[in-house]
């Protein structure tokens, strides 16, 4: 029993899980250790709040107890924006690196062993996939910032306007949400246009690097990049919708046509970007559990997003909907799925229903003075490394910031943890007598 604990224990640190947590920890430590240098900050800042904007930004989750922009000299905005950067792409990188070795391509059974931080094709070369992702990231940062420049070079000054247009760019693609305004994009020069220059960027960060690549290749379309498309077009639209109906008796969207670019921001954002273009603390009740679904959903396996996954989200209803019509299979664009899938999909979601419970119960303990939804909120956002609050992050105390510390840190490796603890062994090859269950 010793010997085969401490063979667990040892094979969990060399796991993809095992080593994206050492990543993210260590980076969170120099991290801290850099953002307490004096040159790094313009007011003296408590520990803890340093150690909190460090994790937020290797987990690419965006929120803040300090604001950013007034808090850290340019030197400290480099050091975050570094942190965002190897954090989105150490994501996928890391323990894709790790898991492949020295093999120039992956068999199936590492594949599986890759989890939901890549999901590769048969013989897709994996060197080949990080150069195009290491390519693609560089050209369309560079995009947003030339893009973003437009608009704050002539509004803040060339170097003041650039280095906005370059934080805001790595935050964008990387699904970060941290921004150098003290109200997200509330009030940042641009109007509209700067928002979808935003969108873009967290749109196709948000989408999976294998879609884009599949797509830059001009090759047929697999059923994944399919259904991030159609999945990821279709929430997009549901979700603009739906906060345009729950905000209809609401100026919080704004007026005229500006309340539908509004929508679609924060349709867009909620699946684990992190900004705003409204205060969405004025939003409606509705609007906010509507804004935490999709959160919890989240966007694409081996992007640069988070949350339950648009992938398994897709699987769970593909498999509700051959439930409800008393189908043996499953089907979904043309191909039956495997069992194996969908029961993957619905431990995830189990055991991610089972994690929100567990947290929003011990930060409503620990709060209990501050409003429930707005508790709830935060906690939703923490674990989907989303990064949207209803502005209540700076009033929590020292405990309950150091739970949103580690939700954060969970959000952002548990996906790999519960794929690699529901694939990582084989069945018995065994097979039982059948039996029925009632079930309601």
């Amino acid at each position: 029993m010793a010997i085969s604990h401490v063979v667990s224990h040892h094979s969990f640190w060399r796991s993809a899980g095992g080593v994206l947590l050492k990543f993210f920890a260590s980076g969170a430590m120099l991290g801290t250790l850099l953002l307490m240098l004096p040159a790094s900050r313009q007011q003296d800042l408590p520990l803890l709040d340093i150690f909190f904007t460090a994790v937020s930004a290797i987990t690419v989750t965006g929120l803040i107890t300090v604001d950013t922009g007034s808090s850290y000299s340019w030197l400290g905005q480099v050091i975050i924006a570094l942190l965002i950067q190897a954090g989105g792409l150490g994501y996928m990188l890391i323990g894709t690196i790790t898991l492949l070795g020295k093999d120039k391509f992956v068999s199936l059974r590492r594949q599986s062993a890759l989890g939901v931080t890549v999901q590769i094709n048969d013989g897709l070369s994996l060197f080949s996939l990080i150069r195009f992702v290491s390519a693609f990231s560089l050209i369309l940062i560079s995009v947003l910032t030339l893009a973003l420049a437009i608009f704050w070079i002539p509004a803040y000054g060339w170097g003041e306007g650039l280095g906005k247009a370059a934080f805001h760019a790595v935050s964008a693609f990387n699904n970060a949400g941290f921004a150098l305004f003290p109200d997200s994009l509330m009030s940042a020069a641009g109007g509209q246009p700067v928002l979808y220059v935003h969108a873009l960027g967290f749109i196709l960060g948000g989408i999976g690097f294998t879609v884009i690549y599949e797509i830059a290749q001009g090759s047929r379309l697999s059923i994944h990049t399919r259904i991030m498309i159609y999945g990821s077009i279709f929430l997009l639209g549901t979700g603009t919708l739906g906060l345009l109906l729950f905000e209809a008796g609401n100026d919080s969207l704004g007026t005229g046509s500006e309340r539908l670019s509004h929508a679609f921001f924060q349709a867009a954002t909620t699946r684990t970007a992190g900004f705003n273009s409204v205060d969405i603390a004025s939003m409606s009740n509705a609007s906010h559990v509507f804004m935490m679904i999709n959160m919890v959903i989240g966007a694409g396996p081996g992007s640069t997003a988070g949350g339950l996954r648009l992938t398994t989200f897709v699987l769970l209803v593909a498999g509700l909907t051959a439930a409800l019509q008393g189908r043996q299979t499953t089907r979904l664009l043309g191909r039956t799925l495997q069992v194996e899938n969908l029961l993957r999909a619905s431990g995830i979601l189990i055991l991610t229903l089972a994690l929100l419970s567990v947290i929003n119960l011990m930060i409503l303990a620990l709060e209990p003075e501050l409003d429930a939804m707005a508790l709830i909120f935060e906690m939703v956002s923490a674990l989907g490394t989303v990064g949207l609050s209803l502005g209540i992050t700076s009033s929590l105390g020292a405990p309950a910031k150091l739970l949103v510390i580690t939700v954060m840190m969970i959000g952002k490796v548990s996906p790999v943890i519960l794929f690699g603890a529901l694939t990582g062994r084989r069945g018995s090859p065994l097979r039982y007598a059948g039996g029925e269950i009632a079930t309601g």
